[in-house]
């Protein structure tokens, strides 16, 4: 099969296109022929050799699939040949730069019937993570305000929809050219975090008492910060690991809960059938309509490079994706 797979860990210049073994499914495995693979931040981590898990080269990436069955091993019987698929792989195993990938079917839900399987290929992994973060971390409930930390990126932008659709108020920061874009996604106050203090902001637009929640997808001065703008017992949730110490004390002052929200730590020890359940409560909304793809870009596979490049300098909003099969 032809896969475009990194050779060493570097920047986006370490992909190669190779003819690379298809293989065969295991028990409660299944082949599917990709039509299309998400990009995602944590693939640029990888690439780069940020993540601690001992990778083997050449190395293929990419976690959000959605695709057509090509075969089923032994055991494997919740789908058979011809059916449509999406899923998040775990990102310990190979991913699905290629033409073939091979995934365990607890993982897998059928594509919902009003996507084209590239818009499919863009909501695992950030529907995966914001569901977590918001419902299972954040514990959101209706009549709640929310703050979100780069809300025009892929997890923030979905974060987003599925806030407006439990209730909440919503107040995202992004920059100046993603503001209506943040607006449309359902947002209700939109701050420029190139222009404003998203700190004085939040304190004014809440009368001083913060938010119930933040939901941080930024990291840095930005989480450091977002510790002072939730409200006494309230949640600050992120998907942005720290390498360095933070000052947890306007946490203490307020009585406030941080977590942290690694939605694929689960999947690399095995663990499956959450990830399916969770998956299947998107699939319902995506085609019910209450929540939507916001794909904003696509490459083909051959251009794996171009893709990384334009993610990691943040030329759009929403989600970039890989064309395998039109």
């Amino acid at each position: 099969m032809k896969a475009c797979a990194i050779v060493r860990a570097g920047g986006a210049e370490v992909f190669q296109m190779r003819e690379m073994p298809t293989s065969t499914p295991a028990p409660n495995q299944i082949l599917v022929r990709v039509s299309a693979c998400a990009i995602n931040p944590v693939d640029c981590k990888i690439r780069k050799g940020l993540v601690d898990i001992p990778y083997q080269y050449p190395l293929i990436l990419g976690y959000d699939v959605s695709g057509v069955v090509e075969t089923v091993g032994e055991g494997a019987t919740n789908f058979k040949p011809g059916d449509s698929v999406f899923y998040c792989g775990p990102i310990n195993l190979p991913g699905g730069y290629a033409e073939y990938h091979i995934v365990d079917q607890r993982l897998v839900m059928p594509k919902p019937f009003n996507l084209s399987h590239v818009e499919a290929a863009s909501i695992p992994l950030v529907g995966l993570t914001a569901w977590e973060a918001l419902f299972e971390r954040g514990a959101i409930t209706i009549g709640e305000t929310i703050l979100i930390q780069g809300g025009g990126g892929g997890v923030g932008s979905m974060a987003i929809q599925l806030a407006k659709w439990a209730g909440l108020t919503i107040f995202a920061t992004d920059k100046t050219e993603n503001g209506a874009f943040v607006r449309e996604l359902g947002a209700d106050y939109f701050i420029d975090y190139l222009k404003d203090d998203f700190l004085g902001k939040v304190k004014d637009l809440t009368k001083g008492r913060g938010v119930d929640v933040v939901f941080d997808t930024v990291g840095g001065e930005t989480l450091a910060r977002s510790f002072e703008a939730v409200r006494r017992d309230g949640r600050v949730v992120s998907i942005v690991e720290e390498r360095k110490p933070m000052n947890l004390i306007p946490l203490f002052l307020r009585n406030a809960t941080f977590h942290y929200e690694f939605m694929a730590l689960a999947m690399t020890y095995g663990e499956f059938d959450h990830k399916r359940t969770v998956l299947s409560y998107l699939s319902t909304l995506i085609e019910r309509n209450f929540i939507c793809p916001v794909v904003k870009r696509t490459y083909p596979l051959a251009q794996a490079a171009e893709a990384h490049d334009c993610l990691e300098n943040n030329r759009v909003p929403g989600k970039i994706v890989l064309e395998i099969r039109t």
